[in-house]
């Protein structure tokens, strides 16, 4: 059953042609993924499609009803309808909802709507592993029609049956999973790849035989002086006719040049270099501890006794569910809390949720160079393989698109005068081929980088360590970077030294109460608690 039929639809803005597409069609159960680089028009077309935005020509045709799913934006209105019981949502106060439990809100409202046909944007972004893989279950069994964009390609392979592209402004329609369509994209450029190394063989090829030609007819001398005048006649026109031919020869040559299909060379970005001279630098062999700090957000408390060194230069990915303190743990890291130690010489560089760190009056350039550390040419390679190419650095804030916003806010922390990264979840909103190039930058950072993400393959190219809120209590471990997974285990020496942390502050911490408790009974507990506590130490020490 058609649901939803668009015809010829255009959408600019000022001299850029956004959205120009012929025709896309709806049915009844499609899962289709909508794909693009940031700024090719996504979330214009999700939102002409939903009826939100009108387009500058063309018309769309609804046989059922449609509910939408948008980005959150920073102030929007929370959405009250009915939540549905799976998603289990804490009833809080607006300041203590965390961006995956606005983004469950959202989602649960459209599922429960009964709308025909689903159209959402980038619903996956600050979902945790739980979150998505529920979203992935709920939207499966979904009656009716979806259309959506997201970043995570597991979720894209799991759900989707057709992908439509968006490049230049033109919807190209691929059937099957996100698999399916790397895999037609790959034999595309591999194809293109192809044309342009035949292409240019051929070119240099007719061109190497133009210039022979032409050399062949300039070796063609005059007539020589001792020549009679007859004589020399006959060599002339002889010679004029060499000449005449070899020309015509070149030209036509040329001319196939001319007509040759013009191929272009498939783009190959160049590798990323921070410039270590430039970098400011730490010397520090613990960049952060965890002194096995809590985390509360009102009166509530979330997480308690985390441990844990990060080291310098080291990569940390911090993860658990939505709503479990998080954001709350970065804020206390930049804020650099009594119960957390950081080095005094760590410049730390924020990477917030809502994009604070951007001045709106200024261009994407201007607000990195106000205090970047790089020299103009480096920064604009990074911008470039960010998708901000030629003219877009030039582009002035508040004209930006919330995939271009992040990007922007990204590229500023990471060519900032700093020398610790702190990240709360950087592939939000990033197409998906930004989001490998976003990998290739943090790679390439020379500093020391925590960062929060439900992103598996973020954290699987990325982490040195992790810490997860799953674990009781939480600490950091290292990553094994040979396996897919995460790795648990630690060797021997770095378990003692982790333990030996952890009952170091569990020791000062029962002194602590000793030292205020007037209860009887609780001294001698407390007292019992401290001799185990000490005598654990010492056996870990021998």
């Amino acid at each position: 059953m058609l649901f939803l039929k668009a015809n010829d639809l255009k959408k600019s803005y000022g001299n850029r042609e956004v959205i120009s597409v012929d025709s896309l069609h709806l049915y009844s159960h499609d899962r289709v993924g909508l794909v693009g680089r940031n700024g090719e028009g996504k979330t214009t077309l999700l939102s002409i499609l939903a009826g939100v935005n009108e387009p500058d020509s063309g018309h769309i045709e609804s046989y059922g009803t449609v509910s939408y799913i948008p980005q959150i934006e920073e102030n929007e209105q929370e959405i009250s309808g009915v939540l549905t019981s799976i998603w289990k949502l804490p009833d809080e106060d607006q300041e203590m909802i965390s961006g995956g439990e606005r983004t469950r809100r959202k989602i649960a409202a459209a599922l429960t709507s009964n709308a025909d046909v689903l159209i959402a944007d980038e619903p996956t972004s600050h979902l945790d592993v739980f979150g998505i893989e529920q979203l992935e279950k709920d939207l499966k069994s979904f009656n009716g029609a979806i259309l959506l964009t997201s970043h995570d390609k597991a979720f894209l392979n799991h759900l989707c049956t057709t992908i439509w592209e968006v490049e230049q402004g033109k919807v190209t329609v691929y059937e099957g999973n996100y698999e399916a369509y790397t895999k037609q994209k790959q034999a595309k450029t591999e194809k293109e790849k192809k044309e342009f190394e035949e292409y240019t063989r051929e070119k240099n090829r007719l061109k190497q035989a133009a210039q022979n030609l032409q050399g062949k007819s300039d070796s063609i001398r005059k007539a020589p002086k001792r020549m009679g005048n007859s004589e020399a006649r006959l060599h002339k026109r002889s010679a004029g006719k060499q000449k005449a031919k070899l020309n015509r020869s070149a030209e036509a040559i040329e001319t196939r040049i001319e007509k040759l299909a013009k191929k272009e060379k498939p783009r190959e970005d160049p590798p990323i270099i921070f410039d270590i001279s430039e970098f400011p630098s730490l010397h520090s062999k613990r960049v952060i501890r965890f002194n096995g700090c809590s985390l509360k957000v009102g009166s509530r408390m979330l997480k308690q006794h985390i441990y844990g060194d990060v080291p310098l230069a080291c990569r940390l990915a911090i993860n658990g569910q939505n709503g479990s303190g998080k954001t709350t743990l970065m804020k206390k890291i930049v804020k650099r809390h009594t119960d957390i130690y950081v080095a005094k010489p760590a410049k730390i560089g924020f990477f917030a949720q809502q994009q604070e760190n951007l001045n709106e009056s200024k261009t994407v350039l201007e607000n990195i160079l106000e205090d970047s550390p790089y020299n103009q040419a480096f920064i604009r390679t990074l911008l470039s393989r960010l998708a901000f190419k030629e003219n877009d650095v030039h582009k002035q804030v508040s004209l930006l698109s919330g995939g271009e916003r992040v990007r922007a806010s990204l590229a500023k922390v990471f060519l900032g005068n700093y020398n610790v990264l702190v990240l709360d979840e950087p592939t939000n909103y990033l197409d998906i081929n930004t989001k490998e190039a976003l990998i290739e930058v943090l790679k390439a950072y020379p500093g020391t980088i925590v960062f929060v993400s439900h992103d598996r393959s973020l954290i699987q190219s990325l982490a040195t360590h992790v810490l997860s809120f799953e674990d009781e209590p939480p600490r950091v471990r290292p990553v094994n970077q040979e396996s897919t997974k995460l790795d648990k285990g630690m060797d021997g020496h770095q378990v003692k030294q982790d333990e030996l942390l952890m009952i170091e502050v569990q020791i000062i911490d029962t002194l602590g109460k000793l030292s205020r408790v007037m209860n009887e009974e609780e001294k001698e507990e407390l007292d019992k608690e401290f001799l185990q506590l000490l005598s654990k130490k010492k056996q870990l020490e021998g």
